[in-house]
Order: structure tokens, then sequence, then C-alpha cells
């Protein structure tokens, strides 16, 4: 079912609390489409499976990454620290921890 589909099957909240119960069952089953609720059939809130949302959520992470490693490439000055330099600042923080 797509999304636009999914969404012309808005319940009420009302509908969606009084079916917790069954939708569960369903996502249980693997029946893992997602119920959309809110006031006057108009979506306002999601119900998902929980692999679902976790793949959702590492969807999510994984874009963030990608911008940050986009970001921090464009701003590479191609500048490299040496073998010394990552050492002296390992021992700087080790020194740092003691005190």
């Amino acid at each position: 079912m797509s999304y636009y589909a999914d969404m012309a099957n808005v319940v009420t909240t009302g509908e969606a609390r009084d079916a917790l119960h069954q939708i569960a069952k369903r996502f249980d089953d693997g029946a893992g489409e997602p119920v959309y609720f809110g006031s006057h059939r108009r979506a306002q809130g999601v119900i998902v499976p929980v692999d679902v949302w976790e793949r959702l959520l590492e969807q999510a992470e994984d874009e963030l990454d990608i911008g940050l490693a986009r970001d921090r490439l464009a701003g590479d000055d191609g500048r490299r620290l040496t073998r010394a330099e990552v050492n002296d600042v390992f021992d700087r923080l080790r020194a740092n921890r003691r005190e």
C-alpha cells in the first residue's frame, strides 16, 4: 500500500485508541502497515511497528551522518596531522587526566 493510499484511511483518535490491541496483534502477525489517526480524519499521528520505526531512525541517522561528512569534506583544507602531532595531543590529554 502506498503512502497516499494509507493517508486516505485515516482513523479518528478514538478509533485508534480503541483498536490499539488489535493493531498490536496485526503487527505481531506480520502486518506492518502504518495506522494514521487524527481528529476529523486529518492525519496527526501514525502508529508503526517497532522494526519499521527503528529502520526509519537508522535511515535518518545515516542521512545526518552523510550531511555531516559532506560538510566536513567541503571544509577540508587538505592538511593532515603527523604521527608526532597525534601523539602530542594524546600525551596532553593523558596529562590533563592525571591533574
